[in-house]
C-alpha cells in the first residue's frame, strides 16, 4: 500500500513539473512592444558587417515580388546587396493588416519564385544561399535571409536580440 501511495505521489510531482515546463516554454517568446523594422534591419546589417553594401529595396520591388500591396505588408525593410557580385538579401516585416502567417506565406512564395527563376549558369556559387534561405518569426515580426550559413545565423541572432 505504501508503494502505491509513493508511486502516486511521484506521478503527481512529475505531472506538475511537466506542466510547469510547458508553461515556461509558452512564455519564452516575447518581443518588445514596437521596434521599427528599419532599426532591426540596421542591427542585422551591422551584425553581418554589411552596412555599406546593403540598400533598402524600393516599394515597387516589394509590390512586384511579394504579391501584396505595401499597405498589406505592414512595416517592412528589405535589404539587397548593391556592391559586389553576390545575392545577399534579407527582409524584416512587422505584421500590419495581414497576419504573421500570411506574411510568412508571402515570403515563402517569394523565395520559391527566386529559386524557380534561378539560372544555374548565373553565379552557381551563390545558389546555395538561395537554396538554404530561411524564414524566422518572433511575435509580429518576420525575417527572411538569403545569406551564407554564418551570416544567416548571425542575422537571425541580431533579429532576435533586437526584439528582446
Amino acid at each position: 500500500m505504501k508503494h502505491l501511495q509513493a508511486s502516486k505521489r511521484i506521478s503527481a510531482i512529475l505531472v506538475t513539473l511537466l506542466l510547469l515546463s510547458l508553461l515556461a516554454a509558452c512564455g519564452g517568446e516575447t518581443t518588445s512592444a514596437d521596434v521599427p523594422v528599419s532599426d532591426i534591419a540596421d542591427a542585422v546589417c551591422e551584425a553581418i558587417g554589411k552596412t555599406d553594401s546593403m540598400s533598402t529595396a524600393p516599394d515597387n520591388y516589394i509590390q512586384a515580388y511579394f504579391k501584396m500591396g505595401t499597405d498589406e505588408l505592414g512595416e517592412y525593410d528589405v535589404r539587397i546587396n548593391t556592391y559586389g557580385a553576390n545575392i545577399d538579401e534579407f527582409g524584416v516585416f512587422k505584421a500590419g493588416t495581414r497576419s504573421v502567417s500570411e506574411l510568412t506565406e508571402a515570403v515563402d512564395d517569394y523565395l520559391a519564385l527566386r529559386l524557380e527563376s534561378w539560372m544555374d549558369e548565373y553565379m552557381p556559387e551563390e545558389k546555395p544561399k538561395l537554396e538554404s534561405a530561411t524564414v524566422h518569426t518572433s511575435g509580429d515580426y518576420v525575417i527572411y535571409c538569403i545569406l551564407s550559413d554564418a551570416d544567416r545565423e548571425t542575422a537571425v541572432s541580431a533579429f532576435d536580440a533586437s526584439l528582446n
